[in-house]
């Protein structure tokens, strides 16, 4: 339930505009590896094998350290929980024009293409009949849109049903 607060509030606060990030150089290649080793032992425990990788020599991106965190959380937590025990969740980044690209891409379940429009919706979840033990409150991709779109980046989806889903966030560099 606190969980559930802090993240109304943290949609709350960005809507109003009045979410704080302490932006600093960040190093886009550690803080994946860091938010991928906290993951490890969930997907461990749903039989997911979880891997990463960076391209070499990618820039520092202008991030709150603490916010980036998050937002990788959110997209790991996603996509171990909508992969099957044999699957795999893969986090990718490189560099693209301006900034650095980061993909997380699972082998499980897809989103079916009418509902790919609407998963960055508050409490929006491709299957209703979930419980918020199993399926979240629908509030995780809500926040890491809002989270990167305050970062001054964006966020895409890519889904194909049985074949699995990638969520690529996109983040500006650090200024030099």
């Amino acid at each position: 339930l606190g969980r559930l607060v802090d993240d109304l509030r943290d949609l709350a606060l960005a809507d109003a505009g009045q979410l704080v990030l302490e932006r600093e150089p960040v190093d886009a290649a550690r803080a994946i590896e860091t938010a991928v080793a906290a993951a490890l032992p969930r997907a461990a425990a749903a039989g997911v094998a979880l891997g990463h990788e960076a391209a070499p020599g990618l820039p520092r991106i202008e991030a709150d350290p603490v916010r980036l965190g998050q937002m990788l959380r959110n997209l790991l937590e996603n996509a171990i929980a909508h992969t099957p025990p044999g699957g795999r969740v893969d986090v990718r980044a490189g560099r693209t024009e301006g900034g650095v690209e980061v993909v997380v891409r699972d082998t499980g379940e897809g989103i079916a293409p009418e509902h790919l429009g609407r998963v960055f919706e508050r409490f929006y979840r491709t299957d209703g009949s979930r419980a918020r033990a199993t399926g979240g409150a629908g509030l995780g991709l809500a926040i890491v849109r809002q989270l990167v779109e305050a970062h001054g980046g964006s966020v895409r989806v890519e889904s194909e049903p049985g074949r699995g889903t990638a969520f690529a966030v996109t983040l500006p560099d650090a200024p030099s």
